[in-house]
């Protein structure tokens, strides 16, 4: 036995309204989850106290910090980000944005530290680029020993 029904208890939607109402719905969840993102959290904006020493040196001939060798390269260590520059420098910053403290990735092409959360970029010296971040990471002096294959970083 089949069932069928009336064209009163089955109205037909219009292909294009309901496309509309699920775009709609589509575009209201990512807005609403976009706001939650970026609205005030209880989570206060990370701010490296300069004050705090730092002082550490990393080996260029251990597999963990490989990447330093190749120009765009660049590892985390202790929340800072070092990176070897396209120019063949080497430079220091803390590794978290300073909008909501997302751990950064250097992006060599444009020889800046990018904030994949919100997009926000800073250049080698910390300075930001682009926002939303509006205050600068904390920049560190390196001190590169060739011979040693040793990169130190302190303030």
């Amino acid at each position: 036995m089949e069932t069928t029904f009336t064209t009163a208890e089955n109205p037909i939607m219009p292909r294009h309204e309901f496309f509309r109402l699920v775009g709609t719905s589509i575009g209201a969840i990512l807005l609403a989850r976009c706001m939650a993102g970026c609205s005030a959290q209880d989570n206060p904006v990370p701010t490296p106290d300069p004050a705090l020493k730092v002082d550490f040196t990393l080996r260029l001939d251990e597999k963990i910090n490989e990447n330093l060798l190749s120009k765009g390269g660049y590892v985390i260590k202790n929340d800072i980000i070092v990176a070897q520059t396209k120019d063949g420098l080497y430079v220091a910053v803390s590794a978290k944005c300073t909008h909501q403290g997302t751990e950064l990735t250097f992006k060599s092409v444009e020889n800046q530290f990018y904030c994949p959360l919100h997009q926000s970029r800073f250049n080698t010296t910390g300075q930001v680029v682009v926002g939303p971040a509006t205050q600068p990471l904390t920049q560190y002096k390196v001190e590169v020993n060739a011979a040693a294959q040793t990169v130190r970083v302190y303030n």
